[in-house]
């Protein structure tokens, strides 16, 4: 088989989720072809929920609710509510996230005056989030069966370090699939919006830089809500 009747054979196929995994670069070319988007999405939101209905199954959070001095009934009400929460949060923390993602990529696609449509970058959001998805929901399950902090992603590097406010935030946003989808992200940019390989490794290190910014300043805040409910 010639290059060129290789190359047409990956294009003429739709692209892959699991083919994210080991073949990422080939799963672009086809989304740059082939863009696929409900199917994906489905997945990839069924992925979330599940995390968070592992999570609300599996961790206990009445102690930290119990700390709030609150009478029986009206702590109880509050832990259901949280569990509630998760679960919706769970069902749509992954089109939020595909979709904002999509709207920031895409705009600066436009400015960098690429020819990408929205539903490719859509699809190649889509199929970046879905390696985010996986490590979600492996982080989540091994919590729950260890007993360990929900607050700590165990991939990150403040699962060694145990740090906390702006350190800890920084820390808990540097790990593993945060790195891989950034990678992705880059990969994505440069096959499917045909941007230069600088300027998609710039774009994609730049928002992994704003997203340690918002680390630092969550886990600040975090700590600050902490030391206020001591007193």
């Amino acid at each position: 088989m010639t290059e060129v009747e290789l190359s047409k054979n990956i294009v003429e196929k739709k692209p892959s989720l699991f083919g994210m995994i080991f073949s990422p670069s080939e799963q672009f070319e086809r989304i740059r072809e082939r863009p696929v988007i409900w199917i994906p999405f489905i997945i990839v939101t069924l992925i979330g929920l599940a995390a968070a209905v592992i999570g609300v199954l599996g961790i206990d959070s009445s102690a930290q609710i119990n700390q709030l001095g609150l009478p029986a009934e009206e702590a109880a009400e509050i832990e259901a509510s949280m569990k509630v929460g998760m679960i919706i949060g769970g069902i749509f923390l992954a089109p939020i996230a595909v979709l904002f993602s999509t709207v920031i990529y895409f705009a600066i696609a436009k400015i960098a005056k690429s020819e990408v449509t929205f539903k490719k970058m859509l699809s190649l959001n889509i199929f970046i989030y879905f390696i985010a998805g996986i490590g979600q929901l492996i982080n989540t399950a091994i919590i729950v069966a260890i007993n360990g902090d929900p607050k700590i992603m165990l991939t990150s590097l403040n699962s060694f370090a145990g740090a906390d406010g702006a350190l800890g935030g920084i820390l808990s946003s540097i790990e593993i699939f945060g790195i891989w989808t950034t990678i992705l992200s880059a990969l994505g940019l440069h096959k499917v919006a045909g941007l230069s390989k600088t300027a998609s490794w710039t774009i994609a290190i730049v928002i992994f830089i704003i997203g340690l910014i918002f680390g630092a300043i969550g886990g600040a805040a975090n700590e600050m809500l902490e030391g206020m409910s001591q007193f």
